[in-house]
């Protein structure tokens, strides 16, 4: 690690690797919400009925809920991007300090020596 005595920094590889595994979590809530509307997009269909209102909604709708849909992957794929940024940063530190290297240490991350 750095020395941040000498303004270096301190890598903390579990803690990236913690807020990747909480990242996961929030990307499969992501996908099982974006599935539960799009289940209600087909089961309601049009909403507003059979008047000028709802005729006019229902030229334009699958293109509005196909947006709707679009938006929650190009949001799940930013979150996936940070999980595995994460994950990558956690790694590219590891190597950079030798972390892992025979004769290194015992295998506990070096910001927690006593396993914390």
């Amino acid at each position: 690690m750095g020395d941040t005595r000498a303004g270096g920094y301190l890598a903390v590889f579990s803690g990236l690797r913690s807020r990747s595994a909480q990242l996961d979590d929030s990307v499969e809530r992501a996908w099982e919400l974006k599935d539960r509307l799009s289940a209600v997009f087909a089961h309601e269909g049009n909403p507003l009925g059979d008047d000028q209102y709802g005729a006019e909604l229902e030229k334009n709708q699958w293109i509005i809920e196909n947006g709707i849909l679009v938006a929650f992957d190009e949001y799940i794929a930013e979150l996936e991007d940070l999980r595995d940024g994460l994950r990558a940063s956690a790694t590219n530190y590891q190597d950079a300090e030798g972390y892992g290297d025979p004769g290194y240490g015992t295998g506990d991350d070096p910001a927690y020596p006593r396993g914390g």
